[in-house]
């Protein structure tokens, strides 16, 4: 169920949710008439039933698609801020010994790459978790020529921020891989899901009641919570969705990188 929600092309997602909502409001108007007539419900108690059912979905898509957007926005700044990362250690990396500097920079460009290239297709995870595997032997590699120029001159105050600078883009990089591979529980996504379907059953059942089904006002509605369902959704897709975190950051301390 992860996979369809979260790694496929967010047509399918879409097309299977407004296919499940058309057939639950077509099923039930056209076979909820006696159910309707056991419940015996007058029209305003009916009306606010249903009012409250809509009100309860249209809140908890409000509200998923805002904690799906301060997670975007949280994956947006980690790509700036390893970037900056990067950048700063790059720089800083220029104080070392002629040797460890030019090994030190060829490790540090290899390092961004891998992470460049993971980033772009998360959804592949063969290819993501040797190029994250391949950045953490980079990270190994990059701390070991660091850690050998502050033994060799432990009183060397470039070397000691070299170090500083190197740990907080360890620490950024963590950051990252978790915000990129952690979605919204997918219980929580079928639960949503289960209440517009109750409040989509309710609807239909108003048009049995009625004896009428405006269609064209049926399919714009389904249409609408589809969409917005979707929305909240792709922004748990980082750059598999139609709504893509940009790596321009990282693309462009790549290029400023020549080893």
């Amino acid at each position: 169920m992860s996979n369809l929600i979260f790694h496929q092309h967010p047509a399918i997602f879409i097309s299977l949710v407004a296919i499940a909502l058309v057939t639950t409001l077509e099923l039930t108007y056209r076979f909820g008439s006696p159910l309707v007539r056991h419940f015996e419900t007058n029209d305003e108690l009916w009306n606010a039933i249903q009012t409250g059912l809509l009100a309860l979905v249209a809140f908890m898509l409000g509200f998923s698609f805002s904690q799906a957007q301060g997670r975007y926005d949280t994956r947006r700044e980690l790509v700036v801020t390893e970037a900056n990362a990067i950048g700063t250690t790059w720089l800083r990396a220029g104080q070392l010994p002629p040797t460890a500097r030019a090994r030190f920079e060829h490790t540090l460009y290899g390092y961004t790459s891998a992470r460049l290239h993971a980033y772009e297709m998360p959804s592949d995870p063969v290819r993501f978790d040797r190029l994250m595997a391949q950045s953490v032997d980079d990270q190994g590699e990059l701390w070991g020529i660091a850690s050998q120029a502050v033994a060799q001159h432990p009183s060397n105050l470039g070397y000691s921020l070299l170090m500083q600078t190197l740990n907080d883009m360890i620490d950024v990089s963590a950051e990252q891989r978790t915000a990129l591979t952690q979605y919204v529980p997918v219980a929580a996504v079928m639960l949503t899901f289960s209440l517009i379907l109750v409040a989509i059953f309710s609807l239909g059942l108003s048009f049995a009641r009625a004896g009428a089904r405006p269609a064209v006002f049926s399919l714009i509605y389904i249409a609408a919570i589809a969409l917005v369902f979707e929305m909240v959704i792709d922004y748990d897709r980082p750059q598999t969705g139609l709504i893509r975190v940009s790596l321009a950051p990282l693309q462009w301390q790549l290029e400023s990188m020549h080893p």
